[in-house]
């Protein structure tokens, strides 16, 4: 049954009231981030840098890039936290030193203003001179705060629940100056925000480490489905010659709904696959067996088709040429009924070409995705046609060659898939000890 807003409202009254209510532990004091350990003080973000270099943003035209001149940090070189320095764009020597201030200095810390809002990087050796742009913005080093620890705060929860509640504007929202410069900060004593920093940034290399591992892993396996899915390289045991077939040799096209999103639920009786989440949450398959997949109501799926195993769900519109055509093949559906909907096409192997597991590997066969962008179509939105899809050619091994190419490719998938819920563990486990550590729950010295 639905809340009304005036009882969720009463709700959460009741919470902060029973949070506010509650007992402080001995050593504890409640502040406006919350209860922290009685030795540890909430400041302005302004208060704890060094007063010579206030916090400000840099260079508001920058120029054009020269060549040997000063490197600025832009939002966009701020994605993951490690900066290029051979990746920035330059600006002259004097527009720089219109902006000193802001030059970068070892250990200062630096936070994006607008596009992805917060993200931090704490300033190496390499970037030691190096300027920002108008969109990023300094925090200078000093002897009242650790920068590590200061980057792992604001990337925090807490952190980022004081950063939101900042924000200005609608469509381009940003944290202004003002705000960022009053911004409160839960600070420990120095020795205790280094071993939190440091703890912390253990967990870090963990994820780091994983992230590399799993990049190396997708690597190999492009390499490999490159070699295998184009007969460059042979399994041993395989030297028949491959055929040509079209999609429409290969496949029956069955019909499919045409929901939006507002027709889906999570309890209804039948799955239902959307074009949207073939993007974004499925590679190559989509397996019932674990999958968290929406549902809609029998009476609103007219005459669509129940999926089976080893049918192909192709998506055949995308916002790009990268997301044309890319299909998932069905694993695993059991009595599971499901449809596939909105802006997909349902195709069914026919006449024993294709082996099950090996359909929603087709999408990656280079000359089969070139063939799918040369027939989509459309300016802002491209899209694909059943008739042209027909028409496109896949080079196709025998049904034994098949299996024996999608085992392989599986075991990796699998693999990868192992080492990426070990990364969501890694990051789980990071934002438990944030929580604690970062108030105070949890003491390290």
């Amino acid at each position: 049954m639905n809340v009304s807003a005036a009882q969720k409202m009463e709700q959460k009254s009741a919470e902060r009231a029973t949070a506010e209510g509650a007992a402080v532990p001995k050593g504890y004091k409640r502040t406006e981030l919350g209860v922290i350990p009685e030795d540890w003080e909430v400041a302005s973000l302004d208060s704890l840098i060094d007063p010579s270099r206030p916090v400000g943003y840099g260079i508001v035209q920058t120029g054009k890039q020269i060549q040997n001149g000063v490197k600025c940090v832009r939002v966009v070189d701020m994605v993951d936290g490690n900066i290029d320095p051979d990746q920035l764009i330059t600006t002259t020597h004097e527009i720089s030193q219109a902006y000193k201030r802001t030059l970068l200095c070892d250990g200062d810390l630096i936070i994006a203003l607008r596009g992805k809002i917060g993200a931090v990087a704490v300033i190496r050796k390499s970037l030691v001179g190096a300027n920002l742009t108008r969109g990023v913005a300094l925090l200078s080093s000093s002897r009242f705060f650790e920068s590590h620890y200061l980057a792992q705060y604001l990337s925090s929860n807490i952190g980022k629940n004081v950063i939101e509640k900042n924000l200005n504007g609608s469509a381009l929202q940003e944290i202004p100056i003002a705000a960022l410069r009053k911004l409160p900060v839960i600070v420990p004593q120095l020795s205790e925000q280094q071993a939190i920093a440091e703890a912390l940034s253990d967990v870090d290399g963990w994820v780091a480490s994983l992230d590399a591992l799993i990049s190396k892993k997708r690597d190999l396996k492009t390499a490999t489905m490159q070699q295998l899915l184009t007969g460059h390289t042979r399994l041993p045991g395989f030297s028949d010659a491959w055929e040509t077939k079209t999609f429409g040799e290969l496949f029956d096209f069955l019909p499919t709904a045409n929901n939006s999103r507002a027709d889906l639920s999570e309890d209804d009786e039948v799955k239902y696959i959307h074009y949207g989440d073939i993007h974004t949450q499925w590679n190559h398959f989509v397996d019932f067996s674990k999958a968290a997949v929406p549902a809609i109501h029998s009476a609103k799926i007219g005459n669509a088709a129940f999926l089976k195993d080893g049918d192909l769900i192709v998506a055949d519109a995308s916002e790009d040429y990268e997301g044309v055509g890319k299909s998932i093949e069905v694993k695993n559906i059991g009595t599971q009924k499901a449809i596939a909907g909105l802006h997909t096409f349902l195709l069914r192997p026919k006449n024993g070409y294709i082996a099950i597991g090996f359909a929603g590997y087709i999408q990656s066969m280079l000359v089969v995705k070139t063939a799918i962008n040369r027939i989509a179509t459309g300016l802002k939105v491209y899209g694909i046609s059943k008739n042209n899809l027909r028409e496109v050619i896949v080079p196709l091994p025998k049904p034994e060659e098949q299996t024996a190419i999608a085992t392989i490719l599986s075991d990796m998938d699998a693999e990868i898939a192992t080492l990426e819920a070990e990364r969501e563990k890694a990051s789980a486990i990071k934002q438990g000890m944030m929580q604690e550590l970062l108030t105070g729950k949890t003491r390290l010295v």
